[in-house]
């Protein structure tokens, strides 16, 4: 398309905007064009408007888009269509809230995905009790598996899939086979994360922000098992998806210094 697009997700509260104003002030080369991801009936809101003219704020452009889920497949394909009209090899930074329908809703360049510091386990990921149900429910039920795997969910309008029926339970060999194939990993992998946090096992960068969220005591614990899951996605599937500990906000510490290092080339325009 000519356009290189970043999408930059996580959980509300996380320090999105944070990192990418740090992004736009030391790293594009050139004017981003940024976007706002934004769920229509959500409570938030755009910035109020004062009326004064906007000063240099280092975009070329920026836009607060609303969507609907049924309809992100058009939405955001036509909003960066009028981009490149205007910037034919421009950059994109989207921002977004950890919504499954934005993960596959565009061919995304680069996806950074940022979280607030975990105080346990139970924040992240699901018990065994309930992971287990989940891996049950998305085997016998069609719309479920494209839910965990593909961020995707029946809307109203769309045609119907068929229901989920009842289906005679896998032997425990035929489990332990399934499980152990690449498919069978890649949901099981997603099966463990609670759904805000799936988009970090198919990002580029990671990031755990200690400024956002409270440390707890089981915080590294959590950090470390996130980190095990990483490699073995690694492992399993070639993704680089790499892990930072840091605060976008204190962009001169080391840890930033770090991701900005490693974020860089995400940031520059298209070919």
């Amino acid at each position: 398309m000519g356009l290189a697009v970043t999408f930059v997700s996580g959980p509300r509260s996380s320090g999105k905007s944070t990192l990418i104003r740090r992004m736009i002030d030391h790293l594009f080369p050139i004017k981003p064009h940024y976007l706002r991801l934004v769920l229509a009936g959500s409570d938030k809101l755009p910035p109020k408007s004062s009326g004064k003219p906007v000063p240099e704020c280092g975009v070329a452009s920026a836009r607060w888009l609303e969507y609907r889920a049924d309809q992100i497949f058009e939405i955001l394909p036509d909003a960066l269509a009028a981009i490149h009209r205007r910037d034919r090899y421009g950059a994109v930074v989207i921002e977004a809230d950890a919504d499954p329908n934005l993960r596959h809703a565009y061919p995304y360049d680069h996806r950074i995905f940022i979280m607030p510091m975990p105080q346990a386990a139970k924040d992240v990921f699901r018990d065994p009790r309930r992971a287990a149900e989940e891996l049950k429910r998305v085997l016998d039920d069609t719309a479920a598996f494209a839910s965990e795997i593909y961020g995707l969910f029946d809307q109203p309008g769309q045609d119907e899939v068929d229901p989920s029926e009842p289906r005679l339970d896998l032997s425990d060999s035929q489990m332990r086979g399934f499980l152990y194939s690449p498919l069978g990993d890649e949901l099981a992998t997603r099966i463990q994360l609670r759904q805000p946090f799936h988009g970090l096992v198919e990002s580029d960068v990671i990031i755990v922000n200690p400024g956002m969220g409270a440390d707890g005591p089981d915080s590294a614990d959590c950090v470390k098992r996130i980190q095990k899951l990483l490699k073995r996605i690694r492992g399993n599937s070639g993704r680089n998806g790499e892990l930072f500990l840091c605060d976008p906000f204190d962009p001169e510490s080391r840890p930033c210094k770090k991701l900005f290092k490693a974020i860089k080339p995400m940031c520059r325009g298209g070919s």
